[in-house]
């Protein structure tokens, strides 16, 4: 019996040219990809980054190797290049790259090898979740090919190109065997920000499945959707270059939505900054019995008044407007909504249009039938009862959250009225559409135009209400250090 050859290591392919000491960013392609996956950044990072492309087995020059998927050996090639370079890198991986990439920092750490500045993906499932094309081993080529088109937004001239087919397919079956036997394995997060790149029009990995990556780091995490389906690279590269090259710009287009969430209990600096209060809020600060209580609506204040200086405006120690969502800010065209909930302080901004953003802890409340039958219409309530009691509490703060934005939205505050409008009947992972009661009267029309999107949080889950046809998110976390007072500067 003939012996098993070794794998050898991966070599990469150089795109640019790049000055003396730029960061180098590694990429990992999409299942069956090759280096021609990332031919957009040639040019848009040509001078700025050294743009390493992973050149895997089954493809390119190593057609005749052993076709098989190794992030260890992967890893152990960029380990060789930082260490002989000594220059800063990070990783970028699109799709089953995203996930390979991760394995990929994973095994770094383990090696003790210096960590990437970053770890850029883009429409990827987290690596917690099945990949689509893990389930598709056994169709046949054609099949396989049609569902890549449909699903995934490949060309449809795959179906005319034998040649193209011939390359692609042993490569794109060799991926796909490693994502099915792929098999997550619970670690420490990644002390490496994540920033992940999603499609709005991406039919598989949605940008609120990609929020999913957040638990992965415990450095910072941030989301950018584009107007672009799922294999964006090919439309939506150079946009993705510029933010990679700029980071992220601090102002608002017009279909955008800015989410930003913090944990404040982790953030002692911002629940103690009295002196950045109006007047108004530091009285009201004052009346709080509970110190917790205290800390959490002084640091939601300051959160949002950081926030707002962010964005080129300066709330000096006026009072932010009471109808947040509802009115815009002082003159400008920026509008805003906070929810806050436990130690969690959520604040969505957007421009020109009003918002309104729902939060909910996992926790169950101190009354639960109190809660149901004031929070929930009488189809909701069915619904509910209809339910596995298991999953009766998630999807009762799904119905809240969409509520609790949408009445934030209206400027009117919390005051629940179960008969004026519902969520009955509503499908999870698509944007939930109000539905008027009779008793709703000249509000129905105006209830009509919204649409509320859940953004799963792990520990939570939120919701964000907007007037159709939808909007892009960008989500961001807020560590401690990234919003300062102002006139000090942020670490790092």
């Amino acid at each position: 019996m003939p012996e098993e050859q070794p794998l050898s290591e991966t070599p990469f392919a150089s795109l640019t040219r790049y000055p003396p000491g730029a960061r180098t960013l590694f990429c990992l392609p999409y299942a069956g990809g090759d280096v021609t996956a990332f031919w957009a950044w040639r040019q848009a990072f040509d001078g700025v980054l050294d743009v390493r492309v992973a050149m895997l087995p089954g493809r390119e020059g190593r057609v005749a190797e052993p076709g098989a998927l190794s992030p260890e050996l992967i890893a152990r090639s960029v380990a060789a290049v930082v260490d002989r370079e000594r220059r800063p890198y990070s990783i970028y991986g699109h799709s089953m790259g995203g996930r390979v990439a991760f394995e990929v920092v994973r095994e770094l750490r383990r090696l003790g090898v210096r960590a990437p500045d970053c770890l850029y993906v883009g429409a990827a499932h987290p690596p917690e979740r099945q990949e689509t094309l893990g389930r598709w081993t056994g169709l046949g080529d054609e099949d396989l090919i049609d569902e890549l088109i449909l699903r995934l937004g490949a060309p449809a001239e795959l179906r005319t190109q034998p040649e193209v087919k011939a390359l692609l397919i042993p490569a794109l079956r060799t991926d796909m065997e490693w994502l099915r036997r792929y098999r997550f394995t619970r670690q420490e997060p990644l002390d490496v920000p994540i920033v992940a790149f999603a499609g709005a029009h991406d039919q598989e990995v949605t940008h609120p499945t990609m929020l999913a990556w957040a638990r992965h780091t415990s450095s910072a995490f941030r989301l950018h959707t584009l107007d672009a389906a799922h294999l964006f690279l090919a439309t939506h590269g150079e946009e993705v270059a510029r933010t990679i090259a700029a980071g992220p710009e601090r102002s608002l287009a017009a279909d955008e939505v800015h989410v930003w969430l913090a944990d404040l209990d982790g953030l002692p600096e911002m629940c103690a900054a009295l002196d950045e209060l109006s007047p108004r809020e530091a009285a009201r600060a004052a009346r709080f019995r509970q110190e917790d209580g205290r800390r959490g609506f002084v640091g939601r204040s300051v959160l949002l008044r950081r926030l707002l200086r962010e964005y080129g405006v300066e709330p000096g120690l006026a009072e932010p407007p009471g109808r947040s969502g509802g009115l815009p800010y002082g003159g400008t065209e920026l509008t805003y909504s906070v929810a806050r909930s436990g130690g969690l302080a959520l604040v969505a901004l957007t421009t020109g249009r009003e918002v309104g953003a729902g939060l909910e802890r996992f926790r169950p409340p101190a009354d639960e039938q109190t809660f149901f039958e004031r929070m929930l219409d009488e189809r909701e309530r069915d619904e509910f009862a209809a339910l596995p009691e298991e999953l009766r509490l998630h999807s009762a703060l799904r119905t809240w959250t969409a509520k609790e934005a949408l009445l934030k939205a209206s400027g009117g505050g919390l005051r629940v009225d179960p008969a004026r409008f519902g969520f009955a009947g509503q499908r999870p992972g698509r944007p939930w559409v109000p539905e008027a009661s009779p008793e709703a009267g000249a509000e129905a029309e105006w209830l009509a135009g919204w649409r509320v999107t859940h953004l799963p949080l792990g520990r939570a889950i939120a919701a964000i209400a907007v007037r159709a046809p939808g909007f892009l998110l960008r989500f961001e976390t807020v560590r401690q250090g990234r919003l300062v007072r102002p006139g000090v500067e942020a670490a790092g």
